[in-house]
């Protein structure tokens, strides 16, 4: 709130607590909307301060693969690399090109969940089915990294968006992975988890589809619990350049455990591993 609607408020409710009796309901009135009016107003200055930041931070990511890929290219177009180095130069071009392409399709992924008013189409998905798909795609990224990834639990099929879903897993398991160390191990866990209940619903039958991820790697502080779901941040920054990502991955699964009316949460330590779980309700 600025001064001056400070001013505002402080003003309408000293009218208020000293008009007479037939006009203090609209005073009461009037002062109810201004603060409505100044709660819109700070969730605007919210909302465009976090856009600006957003861009900001797109900019920034955006100008490392850029400029490895013109630095590179411009090399090898003047002839100063040397004809065995030239695959060694096209190999970085190329990885730095993918990883500006994975940049820009999860800010593409972000901005689509963002509006309120994004239709896609529904349908029934196996999460298990789901999973397993997903662990045979990073098969030969765990089996670079030194880590074992297994399966467990029954069959549990949600009402939803099969590619926003596929993603969101998808993450959770390449960030487990990939934040491992060698010899480490991901298990996935998907199962269903019963309702409590209540008076209104006395059968507590199953009602949420849950995917776990657990794994054995870094672990995270208390502290960046739920730093880690905002877009961009990073615990270790040097850690995630050598791993390489986006800094988008756990945001999107917030926004897509979200726009299902579902959840996502992290138990971790510091050197004990992290266990995600996404819940999506089942309708």
């Amino acid at each position: 709130m600025t001064p001056d609607e400070m001013r505002e408020a402080t003003q309408v409710d000293s009218a208020a607590s000293n008009a007479p009796a037939d006009i203090a309901p609209l005073l009461a009135r009037i002062r109810d909307q201004q603060r409505l009016l100044q709660q819109q107003n700070d969730e605007l200055r919210r909302a465009e301060g976090l856009r600006q930041e957003f861009s900001a931070n797109v900019s920034h990511e955006m100008k490392t693969p850029l400029q490895v890929i013109s630095g590179y290219a411009e090399m090898m177009a003047n002839g100063m690399v040397d004809p065995d180095d030239v695959p060694r130069f096209a190999g970085k071009i190329y990885a730095e090109s993918q990883r500006l392409r994975a940049l820009i399709n999860d800010v593409l992924t972000l901005s689509r969940l963002d509006e309120p008013a994004a239709a896609v189409e529904h349908e029934p998905v196996d999460l298990a089915a789901l999973a397993e798909r997903i662990i045979e795609r990073l098969a030969p990224v765990a089996q670079e990294a030194g880590v074992s990834v297994s399966l467990a639990g029954a069959g549990a099929t949600v009402e939803g968006s099969a590619p926003l879903l596929e993603q969101a897993v998808s993450n959770l398991i390449e960030n487990a992975i990939r934040y491992n160390h060698p010899g480490g191990s991901v298990e996935v866990e998907v199962g269903c988890e019963a309702a409590i209940a209540s008076e209104a619903s006395p059968s507590a039958e199953p009602r949420c589809a849950s995917v776990q991820v657990r794994d054995t790697g870094l672990g995270i502080a208390r502290a960046d619990r739920e730093k880690i779901f905002e877009r961009f941040y990073r615990t270790d920054k040097s850690r995630s350049k050598e791993t390489g990502g986006t800094g988008l991955g756990l945001a999107i699964v917030k926004h897509a455990a979200l726009y299902h009316g579902g959840d996502v949460s992290v138990d971790s330590e510091l050197g004990r591993g992290s266990t995600f779980t996404l819940r999506i309700p089942m309708r």
